[in-house]
């Protein structure tokens, strides 16, 4: 089998619904499988994934790590590329998957990143620009400047061979995804971004669940990078005082854009609109 889209999953059968939906629309003129791997749903995403035709198999929550998590998902998985997912992500047009296999026929690529269609600056560079390719550098800065070059595993593609190659960390708390990227650079693959294939991220996250998730997206980060975040690298008071600054010029753009907006409605209703 050519390509397998695997999806993440834990209690999103809402979500895991409009994901599989965006699924049924794709049209390719090649074999695909959908594996839904659940972390133990308490709800009924299971019936949800089996009513779609996918194939569904159960990782214990106890067994859990992001990068235990992968490797166990891309094992159940029988094509040579694997498109994973989150449950809470919606691919944008039918011709996502058609794509993918194109930008792997170059034997050294090792994975994809696509465009979140969120992001103006990055859909605006991928219509203008050819998808570009990662290679490596040994240079210190190299994974701080390329942290958002390499894939990101709520929608991502990468080469099951450079998979059995190089499994992903399971130890790591976060950032599996990252760290996979720069060794399998170091290993001769590259990786290609700003692939135009257009999704979006649909899930909301509550504040401390977004609070710790955080914690652990930096704390990965400084461990990859071996660069700590700046902000978070300073005395208490001092980030305080960053933090601060930066919030308050923040503030003093938004409140000029309000002051703009409400003279100008002023005028209009003290003038009238004129032909």
């Amino acid at each position: 089998m050519q390509l397998s889209v695997l999806i993440r999953n834990l209690n999103e059968a809402r979500n895991l619904e409009r994901t599989l939906l965006s699924l049924q629309k794709q049209q390719a003129n090649f074999e695909y499988e959908v594996v839904v791997i659940d972390n133990e749903s308490d709800d009924n995403s299971r019936d949800v994934a089996l009513s779609k035709g996918c194939k569904v198999f159960t990782l214990p929550r106890n067994e859990f790590t992001y990068g235990h998590a992968l490797n166990y998902d891309i094992s159940k998985c029988g094509g040579e590329i694997i498109v994973v997912l989150s449950a809470h992500v919606i691919l944008l047009n039918e011709f996502f998957l058609q794509k993918i296999p194109f930008y792997f026929n170059d034997i050294t690529i090792a994975g994809l990143r696509f465009v979140l269609a969120t992001s103006p600056v990055k859909v605006q560079d991928s219509i203008a620009n050819e998808p570009r390719k990662l290679v490596y550098e040994k240079t210190a800065d190299f994974a701080t400047k390329n942290w958002t070059n390499f894939i990101v595993n709520h929608c991502s593609a990468v080469r099951r061979s450079c998979w059995e190659i190089l499994p992903f960390n399971e130890k790591i708390i976060d950032g599996e995804d990252k760290l996979w990227s720069l060794d399998i650079l170091k290993n001769n693959y590259s990786i290609l971004y700003n692939v135009p294939c257009y999704y979006v991220y649909t899930k909301e996250i509550q504040r401390d669940k977004k609070i710790a998730s955080e914690v652990r997206a930096l704390y990965a980060k400084a461990f990859i990078t071996n660069k700590p975040e700046k902000l978070f690298s300073v005395p208490y008071f001092k980030s305080i005082f960053i933090k601060a600054l930066t919030e308050l010029r923040h503030l003093r753009v938004q409140l000029l854009i309000h002051h703009r907006i409400y003279k100008a409605l002023k005028a209009l209703h003290r003038n009238g609109i004129k032909e």
